[in-house]
């Protein structure tokens, strides 16, 4: 049914053309196209025409080309409708077959324009170009050469592909970067015309990180082996001024280098093209060192300094790059003073200084150790200070003693100390004490009176008095003893004993103490206690506690005869009977406070005591006065 409908439709487009006197005209389905083709393999150059009514014909490069059979043979013909004109071109060789192909046709009639001429169509015979090649300065590049351009220049360069039917197509690589031509032409070889030379042409901006990477071009053709491309290579060999840098320790590690302990290892690491030289400076001068490497085992606290590194070729000096190396070390005390036994004189200002070295820098504590005994650690001292000086304003004798120095720095997380020798103060002055103390002590029992003063030099004679009476420092007489002095850390203490006390012993007593630089005169009350009042308290206080809970039972009785008469009231009760309640026994039953002497302040003040005429005016008293007997 199909067939059918197709003739009826032909037969009436015949129809009409006839009846109306259209007569249609020849023209082309299919032009020939570029075609390609390998040596000795058949190619197909396609030409259809419709409502062909001339005669078929070729063209190879302008001139006619004859049907043979085996060379030039028709494709189809006897095509039915329309015109077949392609042509089969048989073991195709370069020399008789590349060329410019064209399909034409004659006109339908002499009268009739109709002539047709189609575009020329190229029949490529393949001809694989050598391999490539790479030009720079308008040189051949020769394998194992390099490309020499200067950092921040650019470079030109060209690949060839020489001797190839078609032109190759030409790409560019840097390692494995691809990278854009600046232009690709394509010209035919002078003494064989049928083949091409292709050319690429590279800009190449040179950089110092493209130094001594390959360049490569490469050639695709498709009569090449399989993977159908070629590559020719180079080398760059980008030249710059050396760039330094310094590797081998971290800050860490460079933090805690530690004097006699610690290795350093550096290297100069320069990137240069030409090779540079490469050298040390520490603080400015230039060091020896074992070529670009740095190296102090053990480092000391000489290798302190800050380092420089510098690299140096035909195109110039690197920029300097530094690093600065400090070592550390643990502190020591190189001095202290002003002297190891320092004498002040009472009240007076003391200086004393420590010196210490050490890296860090270290920090200070001084010790005080009031005990004269030797001490090798600060431990058994007290902290007094945290400041390289320490100052003793209005110095006492409670500041004798030993005082030493402590220097103080931490490398790493560990502390590290180093205490200096001790500094031994001597506080000179006249005795010094409290004015006035007190004593107690029992009727019938023994009273230690006592007095302590502190003096430098020692005192050379002390005396107790009391009323007309004077007892030197040691001696005895009758019911008194008077102690040699216990020494305490600088200080003496002094002590009248005074057997069977009695209530007349009640007095004030005076220590007089005397040395090279002055005098002093220090009171004591003694109060003397008599057994027969402590007896009767302790008889007395067993009643006052039986009275008290026997007024306790009377109030609670009282309340709960109140209560029981539910009085609406509260009873008020007078003052006095609760005062006769409470009065059971009186006051003065329980002890009797007896009336003591107040013992006058007749010590001076240590300025007037000091004079030189209060000094002697007391040495006449003291010389005038008549010894009395016990």
């Amino acid at each position: 049914m199909k067939n059918l409908n197709c003739d009826c439709f032909v037969r009436g487009f015949i129809f009409f053309v006839s009846a109306f006197g259209v007569d249609a005209v020849q023209r082309f389905v299919e032009f020939p196209t570029y075609t390609e083709v390998n040596p000795g393999e058949d190619a197909l150059l396609k030409c259809r025409i419709s409502d062909k009514k001339g005669v078929c014909s070729w063209q190879k490069d302008n001139k006619p080309v004859g049907i043979y059979r085996g060379k030039y043979e028709w494709a189809n013909e006897n095509s039915p409708i329309g015109g077949d004109c392609s042509l089969w071109v048989r073991a195709a060789t370069l020399q008789l077959d590349d060329g410019q192909w064209q399909c034409q046709v004659t006109a339908s009639n002499y009268d009739v324009q109709d002539a047709l001429s189609s575009p020329p169509a190229a029949l490529a015979v393949r001809v694989p170009p050598q391999t490539p090649r790479i030009l720079f300065n308008g040189s051949h590049v020769l394998p194992g050469q390099n490309i020499t351009v200067a950092a921040g220049s650019r470079a030109t360069v060209v690949c060839e592909a020489r001797y190839g039917n078609p032109p190759a197509y030409i790409e560019w690589y840097l390692d494995k970067e691809r990278l854009t031509a600046w232009s690709q032409t394509n010209a035919s070889e002078v003494e064989r015309p049928r083949v091409w030379a292709a050319r690429s042409v590279l800009e190449l901006g040179a950089s110092r990180s493209a130094h001594g990477r390959q360049l490569s071009c490469r050639s695709h053709h498709p009569s090449y082996p399989s993977p159908y491309y070629r590559d020719s290579y180079t080398m760059l060999d980008v030249t710059f001024v050396p760039v330094v840098s310094i590797v081998g320790s971290d800050a860490s590690s460079l933090a805690s280098l530690e004097e006699g302990s610690s290795a350093l290892t550096l290297e100069c690491r320069a990137d240069g093209n030409p090779s540079p030289y490469v050298w040390w400076t520490k603080d400015g001068q230039v060091i020896g060192t074992n070529g670009p490497r740095l190296i102090r085992a053990p480092v000391y606290r000489n290798h302190s300094g800050i380092y420089g590194c510098q690299a140096r070729n035909s195109l110039g000096t690197s920029e300097p790059v530094k690093i600065e190396i400090d070592v550390k070390y643990p502190p020591r005390v190189i001095w202290v003073g002003p002297d190891t036994v320092v004498e002040a004189n009472l009240f007076t200002q003391v200086t004393l200084e420590c010196k210490a070295e050490g890296n860090p820098p270290p920090s200070y504590q001084w010790y005080h150790n009031p005990s004269p005994a030797i001490s090798s650690h600060p431990d058994e001292g007290y902290p007094i200070s945290s400041t390289p000086q320490l100052q003793l304003h209005n110095v006492s004798y409670t500041q004798h003693g030993r005082y030493t120095c402590v220097a103080i720095n931490h490398i790493g997380l560990e502390e590290r100390t180093h205490q200096s020798e001790a500094i031994t103060l001597n506080v000179l002055g006249p005795p010094v004490g409290a004015e006035t103390g007190t004593a107690h002590a029992w009727s019938g029992g023994e009273a230690k009176v006592q007095a302590t003063v502190c003096a430098d030099p020692p005192p050379r004679r002390a005396a107790w008095l009391w009323g007309s009476l004077r007892l030197d420092v040691p001696s005895s007489i009758g019911r008194y003893k008077a102690i040699d002095a216990a020494n305490i850390n600088g200080c003496y203490r002094y002590t009248l004993t005074i057997s069977s006390v009695s209530m007349s012993d009640a007095r004030v007593y005076v220590l007089h103490v005397e040395n090279e630089r002055g005098f002093s005169s220090h009171a004591v009350s003694l109060t003397v206690h008599d057994n027969f009042s402590l007896t009767e308290t302790a008889h007395v206080a067993p009643l006052i506690v039986a009275a008290l809970l026997i007024a306790a039972l009377l109030v609670i009785v009282l309340c709960l005869i109140l209560r029981c008469r539910r009085k609406r009231e509260s009873v008020e009760y007078k003052a006095d009977d609760l005062d006769n309640e409470k009065a059971v026994l009186p006051a003065d039953a329980v002890y009797a406070p007896r009336d003591q002497t107040r013992v006058p302040r007749t010590a001076e003040p240590v300025s007037s005591r000091y004079s030189p005429a209060a000094l002697q005016v007391r040495r006449a008293a003291v010389v005038l006065q008549p010894p009395t007997t016990v």
